[in-house]
């Protein structure tokens, strides 16, 4: 079955990676379309939308107020802005010019959260106004190498809650926003794809970061929970600032709405479950060259993915070989290729429309000579 894309000539894509932006993140229900189409039909003032959404989150996922934007790195930076210019609309307005005559703007970052996530998050926070500082070492933290890197210049500390993170040996999130609080210094969580809304909020967390589009499967959009007003106020001026580069509609505030009030209520469901997963993995198992185990998600979500590894002699293609041929042809399959370099892929359920996707991954992994199927767009 043909899609818009591949009728406009582009490469249809089967998502076996995850919820990624270079994949367009994830696929809506047809409530948060309909609620699309409904918003973008109509007018309405904008700021007052804003304050109406900032609530209405905070009511759902239990927190005083929250900031929408365009998406969760558009949040980093305008919670950083937010908090060198306050409630100050000259500073707002010429946010670049202030910061020659500002020191406090150091943000605090461990070495092993100093990422590329798709784009380097220093930048986020540089497009902010903030200047990273980082702390620790890329192998491993240690609360006092943040306590240490605090000073009078100091605006805030982000933690970034990521499988793109290092996991080895790095301090616990809630401990992090416990020094923070006692520090009297603002900490800033990056959860774009974290599962619970209302986790780091409760930990006493000043502002936590999430897409509207990775586990929420919302329009193009994020959000910022806050721990006050006041703080979710300051961050909706910066849409009179560096804001108005990185702003969100009328339909994409509307559809967020929708999505998280479905998210909440437990409507979505995954086509592909944990026991089709196990199944498919025990039918990779039986390919020469191949072994498949279910692992946990890095960050420790209760997300698990398929893991399979590939003996290049026994099987006759390495894993970033096999990258390689999952992507060519009309239809191309997209895995989770960051251990490809140490021989293995994995297979996130989650993005995957239906069980046929499944089937054709376990069947063109079980195709020795490279060959991609020729029946790969029935699975479109």
């Amino acid at each position: 079955m043909e899609n818009i894309y591949s009728k406009n000539g582009l490469q249809a894509v089967i998502n076996a990676s995850g919820r990624m932006t270079k994949l367009g993140v994830s696929t809506i229900s047809q409530g948060v379309g309909e609620t699309l189409v409904e918003a973008a039909g109509n007018y309405i003032l904008i700021d007052s939308l804003y304050e109406f959404a900032g609530k209405k989150i905070g009511e759902m996922i239990g927190c005083e107020d929250a900031c929408v934007t365009s998406s969760a790195s558009a949040g980093i930076a305008l919670s950083v802005a937010s908090l060198i210019c306050k409630d100050n609309i000259t500073m707002v307005h010429h946010l670049f010019d202030a910061l020659l005559k500002i020191d406090k703007r150091e943000v605090i970052l461990l070495k092993g959260h100093n990422v590329d996530f798709g784009a380097p998050i220093a930048e986020m926070v540089q497009l902010g106004g903030g200047k990273i500082v980082e702390a620790g070492y890329a192998n491993g933290s240690k609360l006092t190498d943040i306590s240490d890197a605090v000073n009078e210049n100091t605006l805030a500390i982000l933690f970034v809650k990521s499988h793109h993170c290092v996991q080895k040996d790095m301090v616990d999130v809630k401990d992090v926003i416990e020094l923070a609080n006692t520090l009297g210094v603002p900490c800033i969580v990056d959860a774009a794809a974290e599962e619970d809304l209302g986790r780091y909020m409760q930990m006493g967390a000043d502002m936590v970061c999430y897409s509207g589009a990775k586990a929420i499967e919302g329009p193009t959009s994020g959000f910022v929970a806050c721990k006050t007003t006041e703080l979710a106020s300051n961050m909706r001026l910066q849409y009179k600032g560096i804001g108005r580069a990185m702003k969100i509609g009328k339909e994409g505030t509307m559809g967020l709405l929708q999505a998280i009030k479905e998210y909440l209520a437990g409507e979505h469901v995954c086509a592909v479950t944990k026991s089709d997963l196990e199944q498919f993995a025990a039918k990779v198992n039986e390919i020469d060259g191949c072994k498949a185990v279910l692992i946990q998600d890095e960050a420790g979500r209760e997300i698990y993915r398929a893991k399979i590894s590939f003996d290049k002699n026994a099987y006759g293609f390495s894993a970033k070989e096999m990258i390689g041929k999952l992507q060519e042809g009309a239809a191309a399959v997209y895995t989770r290729d960051y251990q490809a370099n140490i021989g293995s892929l994995a297979i996130d359920p989650r993005p995957l429309k239906n069980l046929d996707e499944l089937e054709y991954l376990q069947t063109n992994c079980g195709n020795r000579k490279g060959e991609m199927r020729s029946e790969r767009t029935e699975v479109l």
